[in-house]
């Protein structure tokens, strides 16, 4: 049996998608007879089974000395997967990988895309530079989530094996009897509140749809960006139209999926957000971009993929709200039955045993 230790220097609720991908990844391990998966992280929520080690120094580097202590004083495992690329908590493992002859898997989770180092450039550029293209170059495999992230992890790196596997979902963990029945008509935003979300051209383009009725909802925990939304809500003059709803998680967030009209997904850059295959399970439509990283086949199977940018999510919502209830529902379907062929645990999780077992 493979020893299989996982690293992520965030797994609370706040990182989003990275807890969910991390989640699933760990549980379909947990589930076979081939691999013991341990994950080790900086911050946790209370009942994770994970190992934590807080940062107690540099906390701008989430620097740990227990989870150095820890690599050192354990049996040294199989393999060792690093999920993301920026801090100690993946740098020490990595480097404790290389001196002990461990092989290592590197998935940047989208933090090595053009549009993200564009962000704080200055002291990514360095710390790629001076760290990082080190630690990449001697991964045993780099693993991209969508094509666009093969393309540039090689452009970067020039890295002889990089492995593409896309993001999945447990879709048997999702309600079955999920049935569109809302109280109101809204369209449905959820997931970090961050600027690489879109929800600036998505307001604009609230303003400017033909539906003037439908409401949005957007939940996610409230943060600095909250505010600056605000504002130009109210510049807008659409606060009566939007409700910001904070967190929601289980049943409760199932059913706003499966209410709303359709589910709107407009970000810049994206590693197959997990919210948009979440959603399609529970029959919704979901409108986003190729910049997620998802086929364009989404297209053809009920959803709408658009580029960023107001003058295309203006047109993409007016189809979908202009859609009558058996026209929505049939789209919801489709795109299920879409996201549980290409993007689920169930049938496409064997992609990782093939990867782990190659190493």
């Amino acid at each position: 049996m493979k020893e299989i230790l996982h690293v992520a220097e965030d797994l609370s609720f706040e990182s989003g998608g990275l807890r969910t991908v991390v989640a699933n990844l760990d549980n379909y391990l947990q589930q076979t007879n081939n691999f013991l998966s341990t994950v080790l992280t900086n911050k946790k929520e209370a009942g994770d089974h994970y190992l934590e080690f807080p940062s107690n120094k540099f906390k701008f580097w989430n620097y740990s000395s227990n989870l150095t202590a820890y690599l050192n004083n354990q049996p040294k495992p199989n393999i060792i997967h690093v999920h993301g690329v920026f801090m100690h908590t993946q740098y020490r493992p990595s480097k404790f990988a290389v001196k002990n002859n461990i092989p290592y898997i590197t998935t940047p989770h989208g933090m090595l895309q053009p549009w993200y180092l564009l962000n704080k450039r200055l002291k990514k550029k360095l710390y790629l530079e001076l760290l990082l293209k080190n630690i990449l170059m001697k991964s045993s495999i780099l693993h991209a989530i969508t094509p666009f992230e093969k393309e540039s992890l090689y452009q970067l790196t020039k890295h002889k094996n990089i492995v593409e596997i896309p993001n999945f979902i447990h879709h048997l963990g999702i309600p079955k009897n999920l049935i569109y029945q809302p109280e109101d008509e809204y369209l449905l935003n959820l997931g970090r509140i961050h600027s690489g979300k879109g929800l600036d051209i998505l307001l604009e383009a609230f303003t400017k749809i033909d539906n003037k009725k439908i409401k949005l909802k957007i939940v996610g925990a409230e943060n600095d960006y909250s505010s600056i939304l605000k504002a130009m809500i109210a510049k807008l003059n659409i606060a009566h139209r939007i409700e910001f709803v904070g967190s929601v998680y289980g049943l409760d967030k199932y059913k706003l999926f499966a209410n709303a009209r359709a589910f709107i997904a407009p970000s810049y850059s994206e590693v197959i957000g997990m919210v948009n295959l979440e959603a399609a399970v529970c029959k919704t439509p979901v409108i986003t971009t190729y910049n997620t990283g998802i086929s364009p086949e989404w297209n053809n199977n009920g959803g709408i993929m658009i580029n960023p940018n107001i003058t295309e999510l203006v047109k993409a919502i007016n189809t979908i709200t202009a859609c009558n209830d058996a026209e929505r529902n049939q789209r919801g379907s489709m795109l299920s039955d879409f996201v549980i062929k290409n993007y689920s645990w169930e049938e496409k999780g064997h992609l990782w045993n093939d990867l782990y077992n190659s190493l």
